[in-house]
C-alpha cells in the first residue's frame, strides 16, 4: 500500500495512520488489509495539511 501511495509514503506512516487516524483494519491471520481508498483519503489530507515536516508532491499521485 505504501509502495502505491507514493515514494515517500513508508510502511510506518500507514501504521501510524490507523493508530492515529483511525485508518480500518481488515485482519487475515496474522496479516493486516486496509481499504486503498480510505488510506489515499488520509494520504491527501496529510499533503494538504501545513502540520509537520514538508512532503514533496509526487506528481503521478497528485493526478490520481
Amino acid at each position: 500500500m505504501a509502495a502505491v501511495l507514493g515514494s515517500d509514503v513508508t510502511e510506518a506512516m500507514v501504521r501510524r495512520w490507523r493508530d492515529r487516524d483511525h485508518l480500518t483494519i481488515i485482519r487475515v491471520g496474522r496479516t493486516a488489509y486496509s481499504p486503498l481508498d480510505e488510506a489515499a483519503t488520509i494520504e491527501a489530507a496529510k499533503r494538504r495539511s501545513t502540520r509537520g515536516r514538508p512532503r514533496r508532491v509526487d506528481m503521478a499521485t497528485a493526478a490520481a
